[in-house]
């Protein structure tokens, strides 16, 4: 990916030499080519291009003075220029700052791909910053009472600002959700939303929203075979738009589905186009006792892709080097980045967000909600006795659920609650009462965000799910990969926007997780893959990570960041860490969000703080 930053002046003071340092360093970082700056009255941009575009077309000045740094890949640019009438060869930069002086933020909906945006307004002397409907492409701001600051890199602003203030509602989001919508661990330090616009100034900030989730929107064909033609149809174009023109792509590929189904895709693609792509690559993982190593190897027999398999137990799930945010695998990553690099790749194919959009559940039984919702009351009793045979629990509870969200405008939690028909396990978090609060105002907040409680009952759930992750920018690329294409088909958008708006019984049926994806993909998957049901699991590689941390705070549990600073009650998490020593129910996966952020604590925020907070966007004004 490119990379972009800058420091922007409210008083129009001359860029300090101190700023200038800021910005060329950041620009000379690994993966980043042909840095170039601009400076203007109290403004100061920097732009450097990666591997897959290094020759400097992320950067536009036009005439005015107004400029654009860009960062991504547009997806329908002749679309866009048809639209417009702009000439063939502009760049994309100039592409998005016409196309913003033309119809302002709202031209950013009409386009579709990975990408984050600076525009320096030159009339309104203003910055403009933007990202994509999902967030894939990072970008950061800090603003203070006179000067703002953003960057493609939050490790950047870390430097710039030496902001050591820890965010408590990052920290809520975080141990009860996995992640934070629109915050970062250090205060004032904000992500730019996703598929939101803001426009940064002395006067304050205004916020734009250009996508929303299409909650009243609905797609309805005469026959399934039309669901999937055209899923294949969706599928062929999200992969063919992400596969880089003249350089070999790679691709994660753990023989699940999702990611074998992306690898089959790029493999049909180059058949039929020799020389696009001249190569494909394809990193998988190994460890013991794992179902994934017979499937991923049948994929590539049959793709016969250039095979890289790593050990996972040499590629530890969590390191003793901690990054900017406290995350997973990083080990894993450094490594997948230093063997692309070697091979001279810039594209990294994923599956992520396969799961959810393709619907790999075994309990939908929200359809029955959305069947009582419409009328259709023998529908309904049919879909709950098919689900309730499905997933082996009675009826009366499925109905129950129903008849509350279709009646009583219920909106089910983010934390998707466990099957009806589930075994009972531990739900303890550990966490304090006041934390609690704070979750509850996460909750809150993001579902008034989005208006979820419009959406049709039996659909607010599923949109709920696709909100957390795309506001969260859980689909963002780890820090050791953001010097390249870290790219997911599974959410290119006009798939998503699909997937979301059809019926739910089209894409999964009782014991029919999938049915759809199987259905459309038969003639794509292997026969041996496309029929798989058993899924692979990471939990002896986390359990493997986290033992020793786990026993070291058993053995010294005096100076417990997370428990100092009043995020978890300490009896409950020694008797969790007990638990999970001994290989006992404890909430395993909360715990590790627990104990991550405990040494990322440790790592990287040093002792709790006593300073008040910094400057921080509240002091704007914001609209």
């Amino acid at each position: 990916m490119s990379k972009f930053c800058g420091i922007y002046d409210f008083d129009a003071r001359t860029p300090s030499s101190e700023g200038e340092d800021r910005v060329r360093t950041a620009l000379d970082s690994p993966g980043c080519f042909n840095p170039q700056t601009c400076r203007q009255t109290g403004l100061l941009l920097g732009w450097a291009g990666a591997a897959e575009s290094p020759e400097g077309r992320g950067l536009f000045q036009s005439p005015d003075g107004s400029i654009c740094l860009w960062d991504g890949r547009i997806d329908n640019r002749k679309d866009i220029l048809d639209q417009t009438g702009l000439h063939t060869d502009c760049s994309d930069a100039e592409l998005a700052l016409l196309g913003y002086w033309k119809s302002g933020a709202d031209f950013f909906r009409h386009v579709i791909g990975d990408w984050s945006l600076c525009i320096w307004d030159s009339h309104r002397r203003r910055i403009v910053l933007a990202s994509d409907y999902a967030g894939i492409r990072p970008l950061y701001y800090y603003c203070g009472t006179q000067t703002l600051y953003w960057s493609s890199s939050l490790a950047d602003l870390v430097r710039w600002t030496s902001v050591t203030e820890l965010d408590d509602r990052y920290v809520a989001g975080f141990l009860g959700m996995g992640s934070a919508t629109g915050r970062t661990p250090y205060a004032g330090i904000f992500p730019v939303p996703a598929g939101h616009a803001l426009s940064i100034g002395g006067g304050g900030i205004a916020d734009q929203a250009f996508w929303t989730l299409p909650i009243h929107e609905e797609i309805r064909y005469r026959n399934e075979r039309q669901y999937e033609e055209r899923l294949l149809e969706l599928f062929r174009e999200a992969v063919e738009v992400r596969l880089p023109p003249g350089m070999p792509a790679c691709a994660e590929l753990s023989g699940g589905l999702d990611s074998s189904s992306v690898v089959c895709m790029a493999d049909r693609l180059r058949r039929e186009n020799p020389g696009r792509t001249p190569e494909l690559i394809t990193f998988s993982y190994l460890q013991a006792n794992s179902p994934d190593e017979r499937f991923f190897r049948e994929v590539e027999q049959v793709c016969g892709v250039t095979a890289c398999h790593l050990e996972l137990s040499e590629h530890r799930a969590v390191g003793d080097r901690m990054g900017t945010l406290p995350a997973y695998w990083e080990p894993r990553y450094a490594s997948l980045a230093q063997r692309m690099s070697a091979l001279g790749s810039g594209v990294l194919l994923t599956g992520q967000f396969g799961d959810f959009i393709m619907g790999n559940t075994h309990d939908d039984t929200d359809q029955v909600t959305e069947y009582l919702a419409r009328g259709q009351f023998v529908s309904a009793a049919r879909s709950a006795y098919a689900w309730a045979r499905a997933i082996e629990t009675p009826i009366y509870p499925i109905l129950g659920r129903a008849i509350r969200e279709a009646y009583f405008s219920w909106v089910p939690p983010i934390r998707p609650e466990a099957s009806v028909g589930a075994a009972p396990v531990s739900s303890e978090d550990s966490l304090t009462g006041s934390f609690r609060a704070r979750m509850a105002d996460e909750d809150r907040e993001l579902t008034a965000e989005n208006s979820i409680r419009d959406a049709p009952p039996g659909r607010r759930s599923r949109f709920r799910l696709a909100a957390a992750v795309l506001q969260s920018r859980r689909l963002q690329a780890p820090e050791a990969l953001q010097h390249i294409s870290y790219a997911h088909p599974y959410a290119h958008r006009p798939l998503v926007e699909f997937m979301l708006t059809i019926p739910a019984h089209i894409v999964v049926a009782p014991d029919q997780p999938r049915r759809l994806m199987r259905r459309a993909f038969a003639g794509l998957l292997p026969p041996a893959v496309l029929n798989r049901r058993s899924k692979g699991s990471y939990t002896p590689a986390y359990r493997e990570a986290f033992l020793p941390s786990a026993a070291a705070l058993l053995k010294s549990p005096g100076r417990i960041q997370v428990v100092e600073r009043g995020y978890v009650e300490r009896q409950s998490l020694m008797s969790r860490l007990e638990k999970f020593t001994q290989g006992l129910d404890c909430n395993e996966t909360q715990l590790r969000q627990i104990l991550l952020l405990e040494f990322w604590l440790r790592a990287r925020m040093g002792a709790p703080s006593s300073s008040p907070p910094l400057p921080h966007r509240p002091e704007m004004a914001v609209s």
